[in-house]
């Protein structure tokens, strides 16, 4: 949802080369548990687009 969105922010500022870090929606709601497993991810996300995953 708010990934198509980023996506045509970036393509209209002309950033379209840049990366995109990509969690799952929503977030409101969601168990301590459950935010905890998507900072893991996000954070495994960010290793690998700078290179050290």
């Amino acid at each position: 949802m708010f990934q198509r969105l980023a996506l045509g922010e970036m393509a209209a500022l002309g950033a379209t080369g840049l990366p995109l870090l990509v969690i799952q929606h929503p977030l409101g709601g969601e168990a301590p548990e459950g935010v905890s497993r998507r900072v893991e991810q996000a954070v495994e996300q960010l290793t690998a687009m700078l290179g050290r995953g």
